[in-house]
């Protein structure tokens, strides 16, 4: 899809209030950005963080500024919306550059702009190297629209239009990338090998391989495998190829063909990580039970919130203020350094820092690194349930009777019963069990829909267990269980609703 074909989109073309442009540098997101705020009808905010910016105060103010009301007090996310949702015109806020706060507090507004927006009056582009670390399996950010490289890459026409002396092999091994083809298109006019260009090898290997995980960029050079994150985090799936090319002619004979083992791989193994965080929490390390007698609570506790945002940097200022909220930053910096290097050599032993696989550091954030081959019951639980409702949404019934029985599967407990009322868990916990109840709430939509109120019955009443305060619910199964030919089921449903109706307004009395 080319730039100027992803600017309506942008601007109003998608239901959301949420998109995300994901693609390495020289893809022409500022471009891309610059012809949505040109295109959009309404006020269009502007915001591009530093290296430095920890929170997303500068932002609030600025929006803030631009309302209809400036106030003297300081903005927060609520007034901010509040003004944006009272003000004459709609607002569209772009934001650059986004990467530059992956992991910390200023992303998590970011997230919560979008995810509060009044419908109709904002809308928030993001655009950097990287996949924010946005939970786009929320039902708010659903329709989230994400454009990667492949969605940017320059169409033929457009090369030939903007580069009428980039060579074809530069064209189709460039996939498009402009920057590319711009800083190779004079050496492959000359019949030279544009990666042998001084420019475009400092660009790749600078603005590029630099902004790539280390381990990314050696399985690259290896060439043993595809690695995932390099598509699905920076968005660069169309763009391996070149990449693969420059590495095996920078480094002669690094680059290796898959072909069947003969002896074990020099290589460091990735080490697959699975956890479990409904109902209690285990972790395992290549299939491998971890012993957790040893340690530390407070390492425990690291280890099980790392686990529900496994795969999702978290910011260290989120993980002080969770596990040492009375300490003072000085000793929380110090707790966390003891706890994360304690975690990691239980996680890794033997390894050293700069090697880690599974506990892995990015910028200010700690992450636990799902290679291919683990897993996460949240994160599959988070994936089936916004699968299983936007397939509801289609009406592909069986589809979304599929994932929404997955996503009830997985869900066996209480989120990390573990870590009791901590404030950290509590409203992940209810986030968690909310999506439960909506999955079974759908599912039993969905199946009284096809003619099968006996698993509708299933589903409204695993639905109540989770959350008898639910009207809708009680409904549905009142009607389920008239459709099964079960008056008297019936019945007894419309009696435990009326109690549960007085308990919620009364006490019970």
């Amino acid at each position: 899809m080319p730039v100027r074909t992803s600017i309506p989109l942008l601007s109003n073309g998608s239901p959301g209030a949420l998109a995300l442009v994901v693609a390495p540098a020289g893809y022409g997101k500022t471009t891309l950005l610059a012809g949505a705020a040109e295109a959009f009808r309404g006020r269009v905010v502007r915001w591009r963080p530093c290296r430095d910016t920890q929170d997303a105060s500068a932002l609030l103010a600025r929006l803030a500024a631009a309302g209809p009301a400036p106030t003297r007090t300081p903005p927060t996310v609520e007034s901010v919306l509040l003004d944006i949702e009272r003000g004459p015109d709609p607002v569209l806020l772009l934001v650059d550059d986004v990467h530059l706060v992956h992991g910390n507090p200023a992303e998590a507004v970011l997230e919560e702009l979008a995810r509060l927006a009044p419908p109709g009056r904002l809308r928030v582009v993001l655009a950097g190297r990287r996949m924010p670390a946005v939970n786009l399996t929320r039902l708010e950010l659903a329709d989230t629209l994400v454009l990667t490289a492949r969605e940017l890459s320059l169409g033929e026409a457009e090369i030939t239009a903007a580069f009428p002396d980039a060579a074809p092999d530069l064209a189709r091994l460039s996939r498009g990338w402009p920057a590319v083809i711009r800083l190779g298109r004079a050496a492959a006019a000359a019949g030279r090998d544009p990666l042998d260009t001084a420019a475009l090898r400092t660009y790749l290997d600078r603005e590029v391989l630099g902004t790539f995980p280390e381990r990314a960029v050696r399985a690259l050079r290896r060439g043993t495998e595809e690695p995932p994150e390099l598509a699905e985090e920076y968005g660069a799936a169309d763009c391996l190829p070149l990449l693969r090319s420059y590495l095996a002619r920078r480094c002669p004979g690094a680059v290796r063909r898959p072909a069947p083992p003969t002896r074990p791989c020099p290589a460091d193994p990735e080490r697959r990580l699975a956890l479990r965080c409904f109902r209690r929490f285990e972790a395992t390390v290549d299939d491998r039970p971890l012993d957790w007698g040893a340690t530390r609570p407070r390492v425990r506790a690291l280890a099980r919130l790392l686990a529900v945002h496994a795969g999702r940097p978290v910011h260290r200022e989120q993980l002080m203020a969770a596990l040492w909220p009375e300490s003072s930053a000085r000793t929380a910096g110090h707790g966390l350094q003891t706890a994360v290097s304690t975690l990691r050599t239980l996680l890794e032993p033997g390894r050293h820092r700069g090697g880690a696989q599974v506990l892995v550091r990015s910028g200010e954030a700690y992450m636990l690194n799902l290679v291919p081959g683990g897993s996460c019951d949240v994160q599959r639980f988070e994936a089936a349930t916004a699968q299983g409702l936007a397939e509801a949404a289609r009406g592909n019934a069986d589809r979304a009777v599929e994932a929404l029985g997955r996503a009830l599967r997985l869900y066996t407990g209480e989120l990390l019963p573990e870590d009791g009322p901590a404030e950290w868990v509590v409203p992940l916990r209810e986030r968690c069990r909310g999506q439960a109840v909506r999955a079974a709430h759908t599912l039993a939509e969905v199946e009284l829909t096809r003619g099968r109120p006996e698993p509708a019955v299933a589903a409204a009443t695993h639905a109540l267990s989770l959350d008898p305060f639910q009207d809708g619910v009680w409904r549905l199964l009142v009607e389920a269980h008239h459709r099964a030919g079960a008056p008297a089921a019936a019945r007894q449903a419309e009696r435990r609703h009326a109690q549960m109706v007085s308990v919620l307004l009364h006490g019970g009395s």
